[in-house]
């Protein structure tokens, strides 16, 4: 089979009357013979090779497609059809090697794959060698905690600025997803404050430990700034005990739950506005007051976004919290981030945020266990 014209009849004759092992060497003669002259043939010429190789895929084996993925995947110009149909399908080793070095995929593509596929395909996108902010924003959306981790550890990928405070966000509580992140040379200041305000004493040392002197020193200054921060005193459990009381005397009513955060933003009743949200949210007491503890704002943002609060009442949570100081001078960026957070996001960013933080107390529960066996 020396010239593309002759393909037809030999693929035609294997599809019909040719034996399964047939087929897969005519699939291997074929793909021999695409990436053997591939800079040289035209885009009238692949297209001819992509509707063959669509073809043979559909009835052959699924290792022999394996193989066919391995070689075209690194190819500029590989059959864009062909390579489509490699990224979606649902076995890995046949649509891994198409998502993470294909350049024939657009963003819409991997956007797709992304939001309808499992989390080995995302895993897969993830470590491709450049990312654009629209596709790193639907995985920092979607992703597991090894998608995120991925992510933060390729310094291809770009990410929005929301798309960062979402990762963020999910680090807390993830100590190898906080040093990733750490570690990028393109992660904002604030989003680096945010970052150590949340990270455990462990994670602090270890990247003080590691940084050039002058990088030890704006560490440490951002700790001095955030141990100020969150020096006030912590609600006593007697208050949330009274502000439970008093909330469920209204809690069946949403609207008036709503309004009532609101109110106790501005009269700084953090008792019972931890409270209100927990209600709204059906997030625990102990998990709200974390976010209002810790100076980032961006989480209290999702909560609020997720029980659709409107700017003004979030923006009242936010100056009620321990890093109200800290925040006011980013009033503009804050509301154009809530603006463009959709509550679905927030909702799946609070239930990735709550996951992690019960990961992290059982861990933490189950250290002295261990210490005292």
């Amino acid at each position: 089979m020396s010239r593309p014209a002759s393909i037809f009849a030999e693929v035609e004759s294997a599809l019909h009357d040719a034996s399964g092992e047939r087929r897969i060497e005519v699939l291997r003669r074929v793909t021999d013979l695409f990436v053997g002259q591939a800079a040289q043939f035209s885009d009238e010429q692949t297209h001819l090779f992509d509707g063959v190789l669509n073809q043979l895929i559909k009835h052959i084996e699924e290792r022999a497609i394996v193989e066919l993925s391995a070689r075209v995947a690194p190819l500029p110009n590989a059959p864009a059809e062909t390579v489509r149909a490699l990224a979606r399908h649902d076995n890995i080793d046949i649509s891994g090697p198409i998502l993470t070095k294909s350049s024939r995929l657009s963003d819409g593509d991997l956007i797709e794959i992304a939001t309808t596929k499992s989390q080995a395909h995302l895993a897969r996108i993830a470590g491709r060698n450049s990312l654009t902010m629209k596709v790193t924003d639907v995985l920092v959306d979607h992703g597991d905690a090894d998608v995120a981790n991925t992510l933060a550890q390729n310094s291809g990928a770009s990410f929005s600025d929301t798309g960062m405070a979402k990762l963020v966000m999910r680090s807390d509580g993830d100590d190898r997803l906080t040093e990733s992140l750490a570690h990028r040379a393109d992660i904002p200041p604030h989003h680096f404050q945010n970052l150590l305000a949340q990270a455990t004493d462990a994670v602090r040392t270890r990247l003080l430990q590691s940084a050039p002197p002058d990088r030890q020193q704006a560490i440490t200054n951002i700790l001095s700034q955030i141990s100020a921060q969150m020096a006030s005193a912590p609600v006593a459990a007697a208050r949330y005990i009274e502000a439970q009381r008093q909330v469920n005397s209204f809690s069946q009513d949403t609207e008036l739950l709503r309004s009532k955060v609101f109110e106790f933003s501005v009269k700084k009743r953090t008792a019972e506005l931890i409270v209100a949200l927990s209600v709204l949210s059906a997030v625990p007491v102990e998990a709200i007051d974390r976010l209002f503890s810790v100076p980032n704002a961006f989480g209290l943002m999702a909560l609020c976004r997720s029980v659709l609060l409107d700017w003004q009442s979030a923006w009242a949570v936010i100056m009620a919290s321990a890093g109200a100081a800290m925040l006011q001078a980013h009033t503009d960026t804050l509301r154009e981030q809530y603006e463009t957070l959709s509550p679905a996001s927030a909702q799946r960013l609070m239930r990735f945020w709550q996951t992690r933080q019960k990961m992290s107390q059982s861990a933490g529960a189950a250290a002295p266990a261990r210490r005292a066996q």
